[in-house]
């Protein structure tokens, strides 16, 4: 399982983040108290919107196949960078030999010219058996841009060419309607190989205006006899949010913090602290949305339906 955050909302540190809850991103990914107990030793990266920054509608990239906890680069960047939106994940993989552990695997994923970035939790079981005939969905310009070996690289490409023109920044629906044609052609390839394995597909998707995430797996329930043990217990991978005023530290613990509008909101595969009282948890099959309007943040939760 992976790990992966977004937020939308007030101007934060990143180290707030990413370091300084009790149960924030980086710890989570090496000292996992909460839920899944599963590392996350297969790289990190985050994507982040900083508007005073040059060209502030362009993500700050940084990805990493290293160890985040061991990091001093990103913890230097943390302290320094005052974000409005982030998009971070750390990859977990199977302990096994066949798993490539890459900076081309790292995520989030954007490719050039492109204006969203996308972060999946989850696992497309017997990938290999679908991905070329995902070329008959995926645009020819997009699928030159995929290096890296991940079904996730590839669920990212199939959904980029959901759009007309995918250097234009889409729409809020646009992307919700792009995400629910992608699970619909994945269910499809799925039943063409009459692939019935349990395969979650959490995604994460901001262009730093709005967020979308997802919590879905095809055919929850179904195993087979090799399924990997440390995926049997997050085959339905959680999802969770919370929103307010603004997050900060209040009596030594942080938390999102109510005021006279609510103007932020995280969404995570897992509470950053370990008191999840100011948490919600996503509806299975659901789809939600986060974005500001008249200052406000405004957050819609709707069934996936495909």
């Amino acid at each position: 399982m992976c790990r992966v955050m977004m937020y939308l909302g007030q101007p934060i540190l990143a180290d707030d983040l990413l370091y300084k809850p009790d149960s924030s991103l980086i710890k989570q990914s090496y000292h996992a108290r909460f839920m899944s107990r599963m590392h996350n030793l297969a790289g990190f990266g985050i994507a982040a919107w900083d508007k005073t920054s040059h060209d502030a509608e362009t993500p700050f990239i940084y990805k990493t196949a290293d160890l985040p906890f061991y990091d001093g680069n990103l913890k230097n960047l943390a302290n320094k960078i005052n974000i409005r939106c982030l998009l971070a994940h750390v990859r977990g993989v199977p302990y096994s030999v066949h798993e490539v552990v890459s900076q081309q695997n790292v995520h989030p994923f954007i490719f050039p010219h492109c204006k969203l970035a996308l972060a999946h939790n989850g696992n497309l079981m017997h990938f290999a058996q679908m991905k070329y005939d995902l070329l008959d969905y995926i645009n020819p310009e997009i699928s030159r841009f995929i290096h890296g070996t991940t079904d996730s690289e590839w669920t990212y490409a199939l959904f980029i060419s959901q759009f007309r023109k995918y250097s234009v920044m889409p729409s809020l629906n646009e992307t919700r309607q792009a995400v629910l044609k992608t699970l619909t052609i994945l269910s499809k390839v799925r039943q063409k190989h009459k692939i019935k394995v349990a395969s979650p597909v959490n995604l994460f998707i901001t262009g730093g205006n709005f967020l979308v995430a997802t919590r879905f797996v095809f055919n929850f329930g179904c195993y087979y006899h090799d399924f990997h043990s440390a995926h049997l217990s997050n085959t339905y991978n959680s999802l969770w949010y919370t929103y307010g005023q603004e997050y900060r530290l209040h009596n030594n613990e942080y938390n999102m913090m109510a005021g006279e509008k609510r103007a932020s909101v995280l969404i995570a595969s897992e509470p950053l602290t370990e008191d999840t009282t100011t948490w919600i948890e996503a509806p299975e099959y659901s789809l939600i949305s986060a974005y500001i309007k008249n200052d406000e943040m405004k957050i819609t939760t709707e069934n996936i339906e495909i």
